[in-house]
């Protein structure tokens, strides 16, 4: 039986300003409510993504984490995307953080500036940051 991997998912940490302006960004390319989850669903360039722009998940961090996001960026709020496929994730995300200033959780081990993490998937197309760290990328590329 062949391995299957869930969908990427990501979690943007930014000031709740920044995050209503990303909100708006995301709703304007068609967010719609799915009736059997009663979440947000987006059909975006022939992909299928999830979103939560409730919040909650900063209820899944521990405090220490907290507190170190919020000397990076302030008081943070949080916009929880899981996409259908890596090329999706990367896709949007190369497209929706341009222009914003926050931080990324890879929900992985690292959290990455938005612009940093763009640059890294422009750099790395076929990045999947399930299994690669950001510190791997930048090993190889002597990028800093």
């Amino acid at each position: 039986m062949a391995m299957s991997m869930s969908w990427p998912s990501v979690i943007l940490l930014a000031t709740a300003q920044e995050c209503s302006s990303i909100t708006a960004r995301i709703r304007s390319y068609g967010v719609r409510r799915d009736p059997l989850t009663d979440g947000d669903v987006l059909d975006w360039k022939g992909y299928s993504h999830s979103l939560d722009f409730s919040g909650r998940v900063l209820d899944d961090f521990e405090p220490e984490e907290i507190e170190e996001i919020s000397r990076r960026i302030g008081e943070p709020f949080a916009i929880y995307l899981s996409c259908e496929s890596m090329d999706a994730a990367r896709g949007f995300l190369g497209e929706v953080l341009v222009g914003f200033s926050g931080l990324i959780d890879t929900n992985h081990g690292d959290v990455v500036e938005f612009s940093d993490f763009v640059r890294l998937i422009e750099n790395h197309p076929q990045w999947d940051w399930r299994r690669a760290k950001v510190s791997d990328l930048l090993d190889r590329s002597g990028e800093e």
